[in-house]
């Protein structure tokens, strides 16, 4: 199985916590962390979910740095 197809199941729980954190419905792959006006608090938050249910460690900053939030998930989950 292609890397990118075993990641896909991964990328999209990092979304769904993103959404969740957000409190918006979804998010796509290709929208940015600033449209839905994140801030550093959320950007906390949100790795502290993906720390706690999926054992993920990410670092807030790297929300700021990733051109959108597939980046930030794939990133993570590759």
């Amino acid at each position: 199985m292609p890397q990118q197809a075993a990641s896909a199941p991964a990328a999209a729980a990092v979304l769904a916590i993103v959404a969740e954190v957000l409190n918006v419905a979804q998010v796509a792959p290709d929208d940015d962390f600033y449209d839905f006006g994140g801030s550093s608090l959320q950007a906390m938050r949100i790795c502290a979910r993906l720390a706690k249910d999926l054992r993920i460690k990410a670092a807030p900053e790297a929300l700021f740095e990733a051109e959108s939030l597939g980046d930030f998930a794939t990133g993570l989950v590759a």
